[in-house]
């Protein structure tokens, strides 16, 4: 009687506790923001229904009133981007899984009524009440499993905010591009209508042939093309950056300085790149957490391979004359067939994959620091040759060019040429800047933790692991 006294309160123990859990959806989101903020030196806010979302909108509006400039846009995303919130939301599943491997499995109850066929009588009443009691055993195991799981999460949802980052900060770059390169493409095409006006009247007077008319027409004409194109560019980039920014209706009104920053007086610090890429790799830690996974999951399996479950209980039946039979109740499979060979093998697998991508992603993070190191300062040599050589060059061709040709040394159209390849000069060092800055980028993104999408080098598994969860571990014990 005491026995069944005591197993009743400890039955009555575990139902309580297990009814007591609680998953709390925004778990993890302090880690990740905490290891975003240390990396890169901004904010980020989950939109989850609660006053602070009517801070992140009002912060988001005086952002987008003044000039934006590449941090404060980067900010409007972490703020405001609607894919990244979803994101987010990986953390609660995570937790819940994590919730998940932690209870116990309910009991299950089950009754049969036999009606007797030969004769006359009373049916028979047959209850029975089982529960797997290897649960018990197994349940720290699965919370392990969940438990790596759920590091996996947070290191990827880790990526994805530094990912955003990185793309907002090239968008806005290539916006910033876009935008100059208009401006330029307007002013060739202002001195090649000029210089075939000239032409023109030139032509008018007899003084050209018709073959240098049209090929004065023929410039002018890709000119206007190259223009068109360059609206469009400019154009599409912005809505690009919209989508980055999460921004709709009057918000896409906002405005930039419209140019990008000069190279810096000061190169960015490149010395033990290398070792400073894998100590601070995300992607590194990502694919950690998942060797640890695939570690416990294996644990698991060996585990539970052979017994994955033993129903225990107490059953009763109710005889004819109204009389009870209890006893109990044990059920377990046999493992003739079946012994967990499949399970384990396949985890085992699992681990070696995991083990080798882990050593693969560490060679390719030093191989793509060495890269983006190395393209970033060509792109900064190049940047530097053409606004220190080849600018100041032509801008004398100019000069001497104005001189002769008010000395009546020299023609109206050579003037002008002169003019347009000074312009068309300043487009290729806005784009060798453009190289530049997205260099950089690239090199700051590897730094703050993330593989760069560029350089040639795609990202892959490293960036975007398949999600882990302890859902495929219930289903296979």
């Amino acid at each position: 009687m005491v026995l069944r006294r005591n197993a009743g309160w400890l039955f009555i123990l575990l139902v309580f506790l297990g009814g007591c859990t609680t998953v709390a959806m925004n778990a993890g989101f302090d880690d990740v923001r905490g290891t975003v903020e240390e990396r890169s030196a901004i904010k980020i806010f989950w939109n989850n229904g609660t006053e602070l979302d009517k801070e992140a909108a009002e912060k988001v509006g005086s952002l987008l009133k003044d000039k934006l400039t590449v941090d404060e846009a980067v900010q409007v995303a972490l703020l405001n981007n609607r894919e990244l919130q979803a994101v987010y939301s990986d953390l609660g599943v995570a937790q819940a899984d994590l919730v998940q491997a932690g209870l116990l499995r309910n009991p299950i109850f089950d009754a049969a009524v036999l009606f007797p066929v030969s004769h006359g009588g009373k049916p028979k009443l047959e209850l029975s009440a089982v529960m797997n009691f290897l649960d018990i055993f197994y349940l720290p195991l699965r919370k392990r499993v969940a438990a790596a799981a759920f590091e996996e999460a947070k290191s990827r949802v880790t990526g994805s905010v530094l990912d955003l980052a990185a793309r907002v900060r090239a968008a806005f770059y290539l916006h910033q591009v876009n935008e100059q390169m208009l401006e330029l493409r307007q002013t060739i095409v202002q001195a090649l209508n000029a210089s075939f006006d000239v032409t023109r009247r030139l032509h008018e007077a007899g003084n050209i042939t018709d073959l240098d008319l049209a090929r004065e027409r023929a410039l002018l004409e890709a000119g206007k093309l190259a223009l068109r194109s360059a609206e469009v560019a400019a154009r599409q980039g912005r809505e690009e950056l919209n989508i980055l920014l999460g921004l709709w209706g009057k918000q896409t009104e906002w405005q930039t300085d419209g140019r990008l920053p000069d190279i810096p007086q000061q190169p960015m610090q490149t010395e033990n790149i290398e070792r400073i890429a894998l100590d601070r790799s995300v992607d590194l830690l990502n694919a950690r957490q998942r060797l640890v996974f695939a570690g416990e999951q294996l644990g698991f399996n060996r585990w539970t391979a052979l017994v994955p479950e033993m129903q225990v209980g107490t059953g009763g039946e109710r005889e004819e004359d109204g009389s009870w039979k209890v006893g109990p109740v044990l059920e377990f499979p046999i493992p003739l067939f079946d012994q967990g060979q499949a399970r384990t093998g396949r985890a085992a697998a699992e681990l070696r994959r995991a083990q080798q991508e882990y050593y693969a992603l560490a060679i390719r993070i030093r191989s793509t620091a060495r890269a983006v190191r190395d393209r970033m300062e060509g792109f900064r040599d190049r940047a530097l040759y053409y606004r220190d050589i080849l600018l100041p060059l032509h801008e004398r061709i100019v000069n001497e060019s104005q001189l002769q040709y008010n000395a009546m040394q020299l023609g109206p159209i050579q003037l002008l040429r002169a003019r347009e390849q000074q312009i068309e000069t300043a487009a290729a060092y806005v784009e060798a800047l453009r190289d530049y800055w997205l260099a950089r980028g690239d090199l700051g993104q590897l730094l703050s933790g993330r593989l760069p999408s560029s350089n040639g080098l795609p990202m892959g598994r490293a960036a975007a692991p398949v999600k882990m969860t302890t859902e495929k571990v219930i289903k296979e014990e």
